[in-house]
């Protein structure tokens, strides 16, 4: 609930914004003609379509798995608190994305008023104030992470989840003559669709290598399961919203989905990116020498990705930001 909150008050902060930036003039002109502001406009609707793509999602397994409970004759009650132990993993990682994507928004939306961002003629200085509780009720962002991977690795001990036989499938692949084949094309989200099946396995590989190398020690390591978390979370947004995104192209078409297409694009570049730093930050926590550097080349070919203009694909984000005068997707 506190992640649908945050969405629900990145989309107003992110209209403010707009607004204000196609009403204040600099040099003659609106200054969300500006690249340094429609960089901002862009990466706040990017941020906001990731995060609203995986609540949905999730909202959506949640009440699929109550139904499914009410109709094995469980009560209301029991019904509910089922569902949620059944998805608290996503749950913990919801409202750290949530509550840091809002803490994004007000942040940036502060700096496109400048010095109104400090006055209470506008309410962005409220906004700013108002968000950053989310960050600490509800059990911290840190708690929830440190939680996340808590949860995922005791299902994964009791069988509920297999994740040792991903992971050491992974790890064979990379002894193996890496695939140069172009694979099945999969249309306008080719790339990002195998982007997102290596994240999996980025994950894999680098969760894996911790538990093997660690074992118990790991819940000590409070850094590596945070580099882990900051993985699992963009692995969530990721996948969510392309697949969010191809089921509207299946359904209108591409033409109809232009601007989704170049959200999740860039999106999903920069999340490769993110998830090779805090997998390059986790390894070379635990591992060294020849170990370290196979695994480190591994981590680099699951996170390849051919190059995409991201500044290109912000630009017309934000024109459409400050068009719509918001987010209206």
């Amino acid at each position: 609930k506190l992640a649908a909150g945050s969405l629900g008050a990145s989309k107003d902060v992110l209209r403010m914004a707009a607004v204000y930036a196609t009403e204040r003039q600099q040099f003659k002109t609106p200054i969300a003609n500006f690249g340094a502001i429609q960089y901002k406009l862009a990466e706040m609707a990017i941020q906001i379509y990731a995060l609203e793509s995986a609540c949905y999602r999730a909202s959506d397994k949640i009440d699929n798995y109550e139904r499914k409970l009410l109709s094995e004759g469980k009560d209301f009650s029991a019904a509910i608190l089922g569902a949620a132990d059944e998805y608290a993993i996503e749950c913990a990682f919801l409202k750290v994305h949530g509550s840091e994507v809002l803490d994004y928004c007000v942040d940036e939306a502060v700096q496109i008023h400048g010095g109104m961002g400090y006055s209470e003629e506008t309410q962005v200085a409220g906004a700013y104030r108002d968000a950053r509780i989310n960050r600490i009720f509800e059990g911290t962002n840190e708690i929830n992470r440190l939680l996340t991977v808590d949860q995922l690795l005791k299902r994964a001990m009791s069988g509920k989840i297999d994740m040792m036989s991903a992971a050491m499938a992974v790890q064979k692949e990379l002894m193996a003559v890496p695939d140069f084949g172009t694979g099945e094309d999969e249309g306008v989200l080719t790339n990002e669709l195998k982007a997102v099946r290596n994240i999996k396995k980025a994950i894999l590989l680098v969760a894996g290598a911790a538990v093997q190398k660690l074992m118990t020690k790991l819940k000590h390591e409070q850094e590596i399961l945070m580099n882990i978390a900051d993985m699992i979370i963009d692995l969530y947004a990721a996948e969510s919203s392309v697949l969010r995104l191809q089921k509207k192209i299946d359904t209108v078409g591409e033409a109809a989905a232009e601007l989704e297409i170049l959200i999740v694009k860039t999106f999903i570049s920069d999340a490769v990116e993110r998830v090779n730093i805090n997998g390059k930050h986790a390894l070379q926590s635990f591992a060294e020498g020849d170990e370290l550097r196979m695994m480190l080349m591994g981590l680099k070919r699951y996170t390849k990705l051919d190059p995409f203009n991201t500044k290109n694909a912000r630009r017309a984000i934000a024109a459409k930001v400050s068009e719509n005068q918001g987010y209206k997707i």
